[in-house]
């Protein structure tokens, strides 16, 4: 088959929503749609930007096109430069809206996007599920282009899943500026939105914020947002926060426990950090070996074996 010809049987396919018996599917992965995707995710070599594109300009169906860009965008990460990209950016600026909400999706899937312009245009879009696509698409372009209007969006933020997209697209392009105006957002009552600003923040400027992860490891309810916050510690902290976390590591072991969440616990960080920084301390010594006997059962295997590790240095 024809490259082009073979394009144009791809897209055809990834339109199919029934299994290859024309059958209803129970699940979307069995669609013939669903597989000529996972297929046109394989496409690596550069030949195929201009085999696209000689598809494109055949076509005007909005389907077709939608595909076509979801092509061109894999493209752009299995090969060099931005050939793909700037294809995708050629056409989506000359679409009529309605096509371009369509096509907006796919340059999510773009691992660097050289152009900015008109997805800060559709950052202030009214359309929320466009407003959060464009933002998204932001943290894929230069920082020193985006950064600007990200910050903005931070500050008069009061949508959830914008702030959601936000902050995202901010650790995306590590917009380490924006560190002062994460500290807000430490108020929110969502628990995701603390738990990733604690996590910004450590990895922007750690030693600054020492105190606010203080807070949240001992103030803060939730687990997700003490896990971070103890993270935190034990990759910036000093023996000023010793005390404080040696409370806490007790408080962890003192009661049962619920399975496992992340392959690192929060335990396991509290318990680097100790042998880290006060080795020495005579009541961190003795915790330690507590944990050795009497506290042992105490501790998921993963834990155990962290423990023996440290304390066999």
């Amino acid at each position: 088959m024809e490259p082009i010809n073979y394009i144009q049987d791809l897209i055809y396919r990834m339109s199919i929503k029934t299994d290859e018996q024309g059958q209803a599917v129970r699940s979307s992965g069995d669609s013939v749609g669903w597989k000529a995707r996972k297929e046109a995710k394989q496409l690596k070599e550069e030949y195929w930007i201009d085999i696209v594109d000689k598809v494109w300009t055949q076509t005007t169906d909005v389907n077709d096109r939608e595909h076509l860009f979801f092509i061109w965008s894999y493209l752009a990460c299995h090969t060099q430069g931005t050939r793909a990209v700037d294809k995708m950016l050629l056409y989506f600026r000359a679409a009529p809206p309605r096509e371009q909400m369509v096509l907006l999706y796919t340059f999510t899937y773009v691992p660097f996007i050289p152009d900015a312009t008109p997805f800060l245009s559709l950052s202030y879009a009214k359309k929320s599920s466009v407003r959060h696509h464009a933002i998204e698409i932001l943290g894929r372009c230069d920082r020193e282009v985006v950064g600007e209007r990200l910050i903005e969006l931070l500050s008069i933020s009061k949508n959830y899943l914008d702030l959601f997209h936000i902050l995202l697209a901010i650790q995306k392009v590590n917009l380490q500026m924006a560190a002062p105006y994460l500290v807000p957002h430490l108020r929110s009552n969502k628990v995701d939105i603390r738990a990733l600003c604690i996590d910004m923040l450590s990895t922007f400027d750690g030693n600054h914020y020492l105190s606010i992860f203080e807070h949240h490891l001992v103030k803060d309810l939730s687990s997700s947002v003490k896990w971070n916050a103890m993270k935190a510690i034990a990759e910036h902290g000093t023996p000023s926060q010793v005390k404080l976390v040696l409370k806490r590591v007790k408080s962890i072991v003192s009661r049962p426990r619920a399975g496992r969440q992340h392959l690192i616990s929060e335990l396991m960080y509290g318990i680097s950090f100790l042998h880290r920084v006060a080795s020495d301390d005579p009541a961190v010594v003795k915790w330690l070996q507590e944990l050795r006997t009497t506290k042992y059962d105490n501790l998921f295997e993963h834990e155990q074996k962290l423990l023996s590790e440290l304390l066999a240095e």
